[in-house]
């Protein structure tokens, strides 16, 4: 129980700040958020070798990427359809270890002012990456592996 409330607690520290992001931004009251957060998206996105168009900003909607690899695209806000496919396709432990890393990695890496995360996972769930943006424009990308003989996902971040 202590774990889950150690979890709960950092995705509620993350979401803080990836919210601040917002307020402490260039945005002027007259900029239209969602395009504002679309715009990060899609520059997150790209670093990828995805070019995508605000239409495509859908969760659970399929990309291609630049070497023709298909991935399952969705941001951290809206990640709710990914999970329950993790959990039906996987199982309730694959949910809860890919809960884990993302929350690893907001506590060791984020930063006020961070794009919402991109999320994109390969068809079979099994490897995939979690990034954002820093307000400078730099991406932050890291590679997630699913181990199914620890039952966790391995990241390691992309240089």
């Amino acid at each position: 129980m202590k774990k889950r409330n150690v979890i709960l607690s950092g995705l509620a520290l993350a979401g803080a700040i990836f919210a601040g992001s917002f307020a402490g931004s260039n945005l002027y009251a007259s900029e239209d958020v969602e395009q504002f957060e679309q715009g990060n998206q899609m520059r997150t996105l790209s670093s990828l070798g995805i070019e995508a168009k605000s239409n495509d900003l859908e969760p659970m909607k399929t990309l291609t990427d630049e070497n023709g690899k298909k991935w399952i695209y969705t941001d951290f806000t809206k990640r709710t359809p990914l999970m329950d496919k993790i959990e039906n396709e996987r199982s309730v432990g694959a949910k809860s270890a890919f809960i884990e890393v993302q929350d690893a990695i907001m506590q060791k890496y984020a930063e006020i002012g961070d794009s919402i995360p991109v999320i994109l996972l390969d068809e079979e769930l099994k490897e995939g990456s979690f990034s954002f943006n820093r307000e400078d424009g730099e991406a932050l990308i890291f590679k997630l592996k699913y181990n199914e003989k620890k039952a966790a996902w391995d990241y390691e971040q992309e240089k």
